[in-house]
């Protein structure tokens, strides 16, 4: 099979997977309703469910969604388009959105291709398909707010920040979380050469109806490619637009060193960039451009943020300090570890690292960030003063 599969990408190469990302994209002109509709029939046909029973809950965690100012907003039109990661949901974007929302800003979050369904759809979709969304779904929004902003998790930050330095016109800001610059590995660079034999390191089906248990190793590969090129173009061009970016520095998926480098050597290049650096051993420095927040809480029984706790709400229903979900997927292959993870009391929350498992053999993987209210604190304003400034300028 993974010669078959060998012979196929020499042949063809990677052109039909466009027709697969293709359900995905919001055609020119498509009312967001219409692609919204469009994307459930999508769900309904090809989704792997969780939980037969809970299919509607299922679907509206995985579709896109938008939230619009109330007539009580100025008139102003600020709009900001929201990309999850890999492997993610519309859901992970959940929590900024509705705060963004409560501020008067109208704010749409878009599902990328390959996602929502079940992760064998990722086999086949490359970053071509992934940038194509973007630019689509950027065209259509463009047309219904006066500003817009971009904003991204993990390999959607990636995404919208390439965008970003492309349409520099186009864009008046940038907000990133835990973005991808690089996979927090010393061996990513191999996934290109195996993801035409291999297609999984491990598979695992999924508990979790917001996102993916296991990722394909061609997905792996092409978010590798993407985070080097992406790279590449920022350093080029440093302060092309301003850039807000909030990550972990014990991140254990994407490499912290390189995102903090990014912003040093280009970022901050633009006056109105900043950054919240979430550290469990640095202390808390609030110092602009980079606001050092310190993140070993054992009251709390913290040890550091994950690469998906930074835009967390602790009172998130699903993946809150008292959500239904519990994420204790370092222990997959092991069933009774996993149910202990998942049941014990007072277990403690964070990355995965040898000091968190010293606190506990069991610890969870932290999945909101204490810090939540002050971080929107910090984009809401980010966004008002390069609002501003642009109002001015015109």
């Amino acid at each position: 099979m993974a010669l078959v599969r060998l012979a196929w990408v020499l042949l063809v190469g990677t052109v039909s997977s466009s027709v697969l990302a293709n359900a995905w994209v919001q055609t020119s002109g498509e009312p967001f309703a219409a692609y919204r509709e469009r994307m459930a029939m999508h769900f309904m046909e090809n989704k792997l469910w969780v939980s037969a029973e809970a299919k509607q809950q299922e679907l509206e965690a995985v579709l896109p969604f938008e939230y619009r100012p109330n007539d009580a907003c100025s008139s102003h039109s600020v709009g900001v388009l929201m990309f999850h990661g890999l492997s993610d949901s519309p859901f992970s974007l959940r929590d900024p959105a509705q705060a963004l929302a409560d501020q008067c800003i109208h704010v749409r979050v878009m599902v990328l291709p390959g996602h929502g369904t079940r992760a064998e759809d990722l086999l086949e979709v490359s970053r071509q398909d992934w940038r194509a969304a973007v630019k689509s779904a950027v065209a259509n929004f463009s047309s219904e707010v006066d500003m817009v902003y971009l904003a991204g998790f993990s390999t959607g930050g990636a995404l919208v920040t390439e965008y970003a330095w492309q349409q520099p016109e186009e864009v008046q800001g940038v907000v990133l979380f835990s973005p991808l610059f690089k996979i927090n590995s010393a061996i990513d660079w191999l996934s290109p050469w195996l993801a035409p034999m291999i297609d999984w390191l491990d598979h695992y089906d999924s508990d979790d109806y917001s996102k993916y248990a296991s990722i394909p190793v061609p997905a792996i590969a092409e978010a590798y490619s993407l985070a080097k090129e992406v790279k590449a173009t920022v350093l080029a061009e440093p302060g092309r637009v301003p850039v807000f970016v909030a990550l972990s520095e014990e991140d254990a998926t994407v490499d912290s060193a390189v995102t903090i480098d990014v912003f040093e050597h280009s970022f901050v290049a633009h006056v109105q960039s900043e950054m919240i650096l979430y550290s469990a051993s640095r202390p808390t420095n609030d110092a602009p451009p980079v606001h050092v927040v310190n993140t070993d809480l054992p009251e709390q029984r913290i040890f550091g943020l994950s690469h998906m706790s930074v835009h967390g709400a602790p009172h998130n229903p699903y993946y809150g300090e008292q959500g239904a979900y519990r994420i204790c997927s370092w222990y997959q292959s092991d069933p009774d570890r996993y149910q202990e993870c998942r049941e014990a009391e007072q277990n403690w929350y964070g990355e995965r690292s040898k000091v968190l498992q010293a606190k506990s053999d069991v610890a969870a993987r932290l999945s909101w960030n204490p810090y939540f209210q002050d971080l929107m604190k910090h984009i809401n304003s980010f966004i008002h003063k390069t609002q501003q400034s642009i109002v001015v300028s015109n």
